[in-house]
């Protein structure tokens, strides 16, 4: 025994609050959004910070079940804690947020909120006293050999679902770096241009001045093509500067060729590979990696759209 019920107990109850909850988070974010969201860092039909929840909150509160007050603040302290270590973890080890609080008053950090607490607590007394009996009673009828073989298989696709997601939130997190990497780089040839760009005359000069590249990974791309357009169509200015530059811009012209290569196959993974991943998290947030975030989000809704068109063309196709 572990508290008041057994491990085999403990684990039924994770699952079908993680079940549960998956069901809730989904409806929710599904009708917020307009279309279906299979939400959670999981791809089955598991939200494991709600069975880790429900499971904390139960064993917690259960020393003062005959005391609403004590039951609210201890599952209110037990959920919260459990959030706030879960989120940081996390974030530490994916480098992404894939719950955010930060619009939140009293928040910490955007893991937990006072409104989170207080739903946790008020909750705690509704499982106690409404749902958890009842799923009591549901699961004392069933005959046990064949919970126990039903329970022993979903443990099995749980752990491969872990396995999995564990290595599609590492290639994220692989991805948003590669990106940011690629986003540095970019900035630092654009700079370079620059230079080159500004001691050939004034013409070039009022062309930097009126594109100034923001610092969005799509945006610096753009402005460094505008820049080598505007260098390819001023041949004769290009001729006025010294060697040494026109090597380092010839330099760059190849690094440019390999940035283009570069970014279409990171838009090509992040698009296609981890678009679920992106989909069903849509709060998801990154402290380090923010802009690099934003643009493949904007590439996940890009592939959506062009998966649309196709889908679209087909239907006229064969209406034909």
């Amino acid at each position: 025994m572990i508290g008041q019920y057994t491990l085999f107990e403990w684990l039924l109850f994770f699952y079908t609050y993680s079940f549960l909850g998956w069901i809730f988070e989904s409806v929710y974010v599904s009708i917020q959004k307009r279309r279906w969201v299979n939400r959670g860092f999981l791809k089955g039909p598991f939200l494991p910070i709600y069975g880790g929840g429900a499971v904390m909150m139960l064993f917690v509160s259960y020393p003062f079940k005959d005391n609403l007050i004590l039951t609210f603040f201890a599952g209110a302290f037990g959920a919260t804690l459990l959030e706030l270590v879960t989120g940081m973890l996390l974030e530490a080890i994916f480098k992404v947020r894939y719950w955010d609080y930060s619009n939140q008053k009293f928040n910490y950090k955007g893991h937990i909120c006072l409104s989170s607490t207080i739903a946790w607590g008020f909750f705690t007394i509704g499982m106690n006293k409404l749902l958890h009996p009842e799923i009591i009673s549901i699961f004392s009828v069933l005959p046990d050999q064949p919970v126990r073989i039903v329970m022993a298989l979903v443990t099995c696709y749980f752990l491969c679902d872990i396995i999995v997601s564990v290595q599609e939130a590492l290639d994220l997190r692989n991805l948003l770096v590669g990106m940011e990497d690629m986003r540095k780089e970019m900035l630092l040839m654009r700079r370079r241009v620059d230079v080159i760009i500004a001691c050939v005359d004034d013409s070039f000069r009022e062309f930097v001045e009126s594109h100034p590249g923001l610092e969005h990974m799509e945006e610096i791309y753009k402005s460094v093509e505008k820049r080598y357009n505007q260098i390819r169509q001023s041949l004769p200015a290009i001729e006025q500067i010294p060697m040494s530059q026109k090597q380092e811009l010839k330099e760059l012209k190849e690094k440019f060729r390999q940035v283009k290569e570069k970014r279409l196959l990171l838009q090509r993974k992040g698009g296609r590979s981890l678009k679920g991943r992106i989909l069903g998290n849509p709060s998801m947030v990154s402290r380090h990696y923010k802009l690099s975030l934003e643009t493949l989000k904007e590439w996940v809704k890009e592939e959506q759209a062009q998966g649309k068109n196709r889908k679209n063309d087909v239907n006229k196709t064969s209406e034909m």
